[in-house]
């Protein structure tokens, strides 16, 4: 794991400005040739590495923004697959030098489940990496499985879309990534909370009272430690205004709790960028008709896609082995006929047609 540790950063839109304006003045972008061939990503399949990335926010006071990244590689021959806990069927190179083709390629930013992580949802990071893409699986802040709070799942979840776009930047700056990423071509997926994240950061609007009304819930909760409950703060106002315009895509898969988080239908409309939204028929954790279908009502020119038949929450993560299928019954083991290695790859194959368009990506022809 590599840690970075870069300057205050509050301003990631002007301070990603700023970075490529530099470039530019200093002589440091692409000639105009390799501009335009930086455009077309090849055709074949690539292999794909991944790699754990740490980065600091120093204006907490050095809060570490965790990611694994997933990315276009060049393995050794003799190199094997590295073993994602409880998943089966992925095929990631852990540390995998990235592909020297000379290209800026698309990034994806991912936002993942409240108490998950983005490891859950590697083998969607997988197919869009095989086909170019950088994909950022975020961990968020004391809100993934391995260091979780109320206080962030619950009560600061406006922290979501705002380290997305810290880690943004921090992408964009980093000497080793950087050069590989085109600042044109990013989009951002999400499921559950991270599907309502992602519509957070492409303009969609929460209503204050509404968002008001949910932490006070959370805050005169008695079943929550009253330690915890102490430091949550009930203010709308950090959760205003996080839009972040480096973003030109959503891909939204089960977002929710979208009406009990407060974004109305007033607030849906602000959606500044193309939505995708995807979600199954046999969903109890964000019922369509009040999340997903609600959103799509409500945000301009948004795609619907509905998984038919008795698809549940979790069918977007990992395809799970004999010890997640023991151990996590609910998540890892779907209804009879529910088949999701073919679910996943109609998803997967909607969300690279999708970005694909939206973000502009060229490809050279099958040969």
């Amino acid at each position: 794991m590599r840690a970075v540790r870069l300057g205050r950063n509050g301003l990631p839109r002007r301070l990603s400005s700023v970075a490529v304006c530099f470039a530019i003045c200093c002589g440091l972008v692409a000639s105009p040739a390799r501009a335009l061939a930086e455009d077309v990503l090849q055709a074949a399949p690539y292999p794909v590495g991944m790699t754990q990335l740490e980065y600091v926010d120093p204006s907490e006071g050095g809060r570490p923004l965790n990611l694994m990244l997933i990315y276009p590689a060049a393995p050794a021959a003799a190199e094997l697959p590295f073993k994602i806990f409880m998943a089966t069927n992925l095929h990631l190179y852990r540390d995998a030098p990235v592909v020297s083709d000379g290209l800026r390629h698309p990034l994806v930013m991912f936002s993942h489940g409240a108490g998950g992580n983005g490891s859950i949802y590697a083998w969607f990071g997988e197919t869009l990496a095989s086909h170019g893409y950088l994909v950022a699986m975020v961990y968020h802040f004391r809100a993934n499985t391995f260091d979780s709070s109320a206080l962030y799942v619950r009560n600061r979840i406006w922290q979501r879309p705002r380290d997305i776009s810290l880690d943004i930047t921090h992408l964009l700056q980093d000497s080793a990534w950087g050069p590989h990423i085109d600042p044109n071509q990013i989009g951002v997926a999400g499921h559950s909370q991270g599907g309502f994240t992602s519509l957070w950061l492409g303009g969609a609007k929460v209503n204050p009272d509404l968002f008001l009304q949910f932490q006070r819930g959370w805050k005169n909760n008695a079943m929550v430690p009253a330690y915890i409950r102490e430091q949550m703060k009930v203010d709308a106002e950090p959760a205003r205004d996080l839009r972040d315009d480096r973003v030109r895509a959503a891909f939204a898969m089960a977002p929710g709790d979208i009406k009990g988080f407060g974004m109305d239908e007033a607030g849906l409309r602000q959606m500044a960028i193309p939505t995708y939204l995807i979600v199954g028929a046999g969903d109890t954790t964000t019922p369509p008709d009040d999340n997903a279908a609600f959103a799509a009502k409500h945000i301009p020119h948004a795609q619907l896609d509905v998984l038919p038949g008795p698809v549940g929450h979790e069918i977007f993560d990992n395809e799970c082995d004999q010890l997640g299928r023991d151990n996590f019954p609910e998540s890892c083991n779907d209804a009879p006929g529910v088949d999701r290695v073919k679910l996943h790859e109609h998803i997967g194959n909607a969300a690279l047609q999708f970005f694909d368009a939206k973000l502009h990506v060229r490809r050279d022809s099958a040969k």
